[in-house]
């Protein structure tokens, strides 16, 4: 949870899926830019799909699994506004099955997890850069020796911990 009393009655969870460039080959034209690009193309996708408004939608965590229209929202603790919407139908069907698979096995590491009380709301599609500064077995880049690319801003990690990490890997092949 985000506010900043840490007091809204609401958990709140980001789930992210791993996008690779070769998860969508019909990008190859855009070079390194291709995973931006694709990422782009998602936001406007569900933009347009809302009514061209900063709704977000949202659905039932069990019938996005499922792959059914919800009946009715759950309430949320979400800022701006939602609105009822078949998210499965929304995100790409690759990025679809992940999150159904992984949120399914949630629930058999952490009892509860899965129910019809959680809601999907869609999209936070920034968790880490969508291009990637190359970078070889030693951390370096390949044709700028000495260059470190690491963290979330070079496309290596998608948080603090996993940024803070690479990091600490970086140094590391810098001081052997």
């Amino acid at each position: 949870m985000s506010n900043s009393r840490r007091n809204s009655p609401y958990a709140n969870s980001g789930i992210a899926v791993t996008v690779a460039p070769s998860d969508v080959p019909q990008y190859t034209s855009e070079g390194p830019l291709a995973l931006l690009r694709f990422q782009q193309e998602v936001e406007e996708n569900l933009f347009h799909a809302m009514g061209d408004t900063l709704t977000a939608p949202i659905q039932r965590l069990t019938d996005f699994c499922q792959g059914r229209p919800s009946q009715s929202n759950n309430p949320s603790g979400y800022m701006g506004q939602t609105a009822n919407a078949p998210v499965h139908e929304l995100l790409p069907p690759f990025v679809v099955k992940c999150l159904q698979q992984g949120l399914r096995q949630f629930d058999q590491k952490m009892h509860g997890f899965y129910t019809d009380q959680a809601s999907v709301l869609a999209v936070e599609s920034r968790t880490s850069s969508p291009v990637r500064i190359p970078r070889g077995d030693d951390f370096q880049h390949p044709q700028l020796r000495g260059l470190y690319p690491c963290g979330e801003g070079a496309g290596y990690s998608g948080g603090i911990v996993s940024s803070a990490l690479d990091g600490i890997n970086a140094i590391n092949q810098l001081t052997q």
